[in-house]
């Protein structure tokens, strides 16, 4: 059985075009089901599996992953379960894709922060984040300056320019100046409740990072400068 060990960014790097290719072949018969009528606004047009916010591929890859990182950020796992356990977590697939038109999925992508609804489903697909059962974490990790989290988020809130950072300037200004070892595993933890998870502050949209709003309040209740 065939192994993969790396880091996270190398399995997205190497493994995740397979990975995007399995999953778009799980989606295609949810997709021509609609027959072209978009989700949104109904229109008939060629429609695009999009993810619902927070259940990105990349999150929900990393998530799965979390199990498998050691103490230096390193993944060693079997890429047959990996990749059964990846597309497993996509389902049921009503919950983590909505069927877009360009247009609307292009709408929606740009507006991860609104409350969103399909107009022709009763399924909300807003990006609330569920209920970040970890969030009380926040407090103490900001009264820990040498703790990783507190790193991350300080370095988040250093690069922000209208609430996002892009993902490759926080890893290299964490990796490079702060000196954080293993930080896609880090980062990877604080996306996600799961588990041993450090819990749910990040998530992204694209290459863009983003802090959930309701960490956020956290964030700046307790991430003073001094």
């Amino acid at each position: 059985m065939a192994q993969f060990i790396g880091t996270v960014q190398e399995f997205h790097h190497f493994i995740g075009p397979k990975i995007r290719n399995a999953v778009n072949g799980i989606t295609r018969n949810h997709r021509l089901q609609r027959n072209g009528y978009c989700e949104d606004c109904g229109s008939n047009a060629e429609l695009h599996s999009a993810h619902v916010h927070g259940k990105g591929r990349r999150e929900i890859i990393e998530q799965e992953l979390l199990r498998f990182i050691d103490e230096r950020g390193v993944v060693s796992c079997s890429l047959e379960d990996i990749e059964s356990n990846i597309l497993k977590a996509h389902l049921p697939i009503e919950s983590t894709f909505r069927f877009l038109c360009h247009t609307c999925h292009v709408r929606y992508d740009s507006a991860p922060n609104q409350n969103l609804r399909p107009t022709n489903s009763n399924t909300d697909h807003a990006p609330a984040g569920g209920e970040f059962l970890k969030l009380s974490r926040i407090k103490l990790w900001a009264s820990r300056p040498q703790q990783i989290n507190h790193k991350i988020v300080r370095a988040f809130l250093q690069l922000e320019n209208n609430g996002e950072v892009e993902y490759s300037a926080l890893q290299r200004h964490c990796t490079e100046n702060l000196r954080i070892p293993g930080f896609a595993g880090h980062y990877a933890s604080m996306k996600t409740d799961a588990g041993n998870a450090h819990g749910k502050v990040f998530f992204n949209i694209g290459s863009k990072v983003r802090m959930w709003d309701r960490a956020r309040s956290e964030v700046d209740a307790y991430f003073i400068e001094i």
